[in-house]
């Protein structure tokens, strides 16, 4: 009889695993996220509406905690095929995703309110047809990217390489703001060129 292999679960964090992920933290990794939070929230440019990269880091932060708490909310990190570090940086750059996606809803909705002959306040984008964006290359791209990262999953030079250039670093400051030497950093571009293009 033919026996189905199943995909196997991800192992969930709890508090007491993220807990031990903080504490491991180490100082380049502060560094790191304290970046990835400042650029998603620069990113937003008029429509951070006051909010502050600390804001975005706490955000994740208790919604990570939450995950480990309830299983239909908050984030669940996989910490078996993802670092903390990546994760808490996928969950801001989520977070920050959908504080823009509300502030532009936001803002056209109070652009298009009419009143009617009747008196009533209307919102023209609640009349008009959803114009049904085609998702098929949004989806086909950020699948290649997972697909990509996946690929560096184990290299971890080529991994930060990549991660930096998704914040729109430079060689330069890149090399700068993980110690980079030109030599490692040429490797690891190196490597990447080569495993993509396979």
């Amino acid at each position: 009889m033919a026996t189905t292999n199943k995909p196997r679960a991800p192992v969930l964090a709890t508090r007491a695993d993220i807990d031990a992920a903080i504490e491991a933290l180490s100082v380049a990794d502060e560094r790191r996220i304290e970046k990835a939070a400042r650029y998603f929230v620069r990113g937003l440019g008029k429509l951070t509406r006051t909010r502050s990269f600390e804001e975005l880091q706490q955000e994740a932060i208790t919604a990570i905690y939450t995950g480990a708490e309830d299983p239909k909310a908050g984030r669940h990190w996989p910490k078996d095929e993802v670092s903390f570090v990546q994760f808490f940086v996928r969950a801001m750059e989520s977070i920050a995703s959908h504080w823009l996606e509300d502030a532009e809803r936001e803002i056209l909705d109070s652009e298009t309110v009419v009143e009617t002959e009747e008196g009533e306040t209307v919102s023209l984008l609640s009349q008009m047809p959803d114009p049904a964006p085609l998702p098929d290359r949004e989806l086909i791209a950020k699948e290649e990217a997972v697909m990509i990262m996946k690929l560096f999953s184990d290299d971890s030079e080529a991994w930060v390489v990549l991660e930096a250039w998704k914040l729109g670093m430079k060689g330069p400051e890149i090399m700068r703001e993980y110690g980079f030497t030109d030599k490692t950093f040429q490797a690891a571009c190196k490597r990447i060129r080569y495993k993509v293009k396979a």
